[in-house]
């Protein structure tokens, strides 16, 4: 047992694995810049009565839930959703049906609260929580204009275990965070150039994003669409920009067996996207009765929207392809009242199993531009438009 009179974040690390990976834990398991972590189990119970008494005949126990959350910021070390699923070999199945396959390990260690940091403490964690067969069940990703670039993910399972002895988070495993661990920026070698440290608001980079062109400002559809690349100015003054999907998790059961034989994800997913931006002249998106007339005898006659890509590429090599599929679902126009501020626009878009969250230490982004050999990466000319085919949707 532990002998902390309290738990802080200094004293805590965690990482994740392969689901039965039987090797130590090295530094490429743990989860660097991470803010937070929740546990929560429940027991499901269920209740039979019989005639005749009213106490109950039996308090059946089924099988326990366990739901991790977590939280990161975006600080060019891998993301929790990659680590979650690192079983997905190459960019070719990278998107939401293969990484939803993948099962992973977590484990939260607990070491000594008197040190500086866990590198110092004991030769492994004092207490560790093993919480393995787990799957990702949520990702959320926050990209604000106040703040840093935030990674939230959930991941769910049905085993959970409390760890004294035989614990894997060792003095080689958390070796890193000595007191001098810091965001991954500047030149890695091999042509990957990053920087950024931290990614804040400065380091989206327009020149190799696609917005949708219901946006008011967007500019064609090709990468820097919101960006002039004469002035280095910006068409729309985005504000924040949130990408989620929930792969709605359901239990297949068998009998013989008490827990789930399988968690697959129940196809099709909801993938969205909020964009907000300030407006200096509306939203300028009409919605007709009968449909937009510049559609008319288009595939999408009678409609008022068209289908838009969307990419988002941040300084550190972070970059997000919800593909060419994605339909504004909603508008919202508020602000500038009387108490001050600016109005702004929130523009709401959908698609269905369409997203590939990209990083360069996967050895790719979209076009692979960052691998040319760069020294950095800039706000400066990108190849023309890989949409078709270029990237992977």
């Amino acid at each position: 047992m532990s002998d902390n009179q309290r738990i802080f974040y200094a004293c805590q690390a965690v990482s994740i694995e392969q689901d039965g990976n039987g090797g130590a834990l090295t530094d490429a398991n743990m989860i660097h810049g991470l803010q937070s972590i929740g546990i929560t189990t429940n027991f499901n119970l269920e209740q039979a009565v019989e005639l005749g008494q009213i106490e109950i005949y039996e308090n059946i126990e089924g099988t326990p839930d366990i739901e991790v959350t977590l939280e990161k910021v975006l600080d060019g070390y891998p993301l929790i959703y990659h680590l979650a699923s690192t079983g997905v070999a190459g960019s070719a199945a990278s998107g939401l049906a293969a990484r939803s396959k993948e099962k992973c390990t977590l484990r939260l260690g607990i070491f000594p609260e008197e040190f500086n940091n866990v590198d110092q403490g004991a030769a492994s964690a004092e207490v560790e929580v093993e919480c393995s067969g787990m799957f990702i069940s949520s990702i959320s990703y926050t990209i604000p204009v106040e703040g840093s670039m935030t990674e939230s993910c959930t991941l769910v399972g049905n085993n959970k275990r409390w760890l004294t002895t035989g614990q894997k988070l060792t003095n080689s495993a958390v070796s890193a965070f000595d007191g001098n661990d810091a965001p991954i920026f500047g030149s890695t070698g091999g042509g990957n150039a990053v920087s950024g440290g931290i990614q804040q608001r400065e380091d989206v980079l327009l020149s190799g994003s696609i917005l949708p062109t219901s946006i008011n400002g967007v500019r064609g559809s090709g990468y820097a669409n919101a960006l002039d690349a004469a002035t280095g100015q910006n068409y729309v003054h985005v504000q924040n920009v949130t990408i989620s999907t929930d792969f709605s998790r359901e239990d297949i059961l068998e009998l013989g067996r008490k827990t789930p034989y399988y968690r697959p994800a129940n196809f099709p997913i909801e993938v969205t996207c909020e964009i907000e931006a300030i407006t200096v002249s509306g939203d300028f998106v009409s919605a007709y009765e009968f449909g937009d007339p510049n559609f008319y005898e288009a595939i999408n006659s009678g409609d008022n929207l068209s289908n838009e890509p969307i990419f988002i590429l941040t300084r550190n090599g972070y970059a997000w392809d919800l593909g060419g599929k994605n339909k504004l679902s909603s508008i919202s126009y508020g602000g500038g009242d009387a108490g001050g501020g600016s109005a702004t626009v929130t523009y709401s878009y959908s698609n269905f199993n369409s997203l590939d969250v990209q990083h360069r230490r996967n050895g790719y982004v979209g076009w692979n531009w960052l691998n040319d050999g760069a020294a950095d990466i800039g706000q400066g000319t990108f190849p023309p438009n890989l949409l078709s085919g270029g990237q992977n949707d």
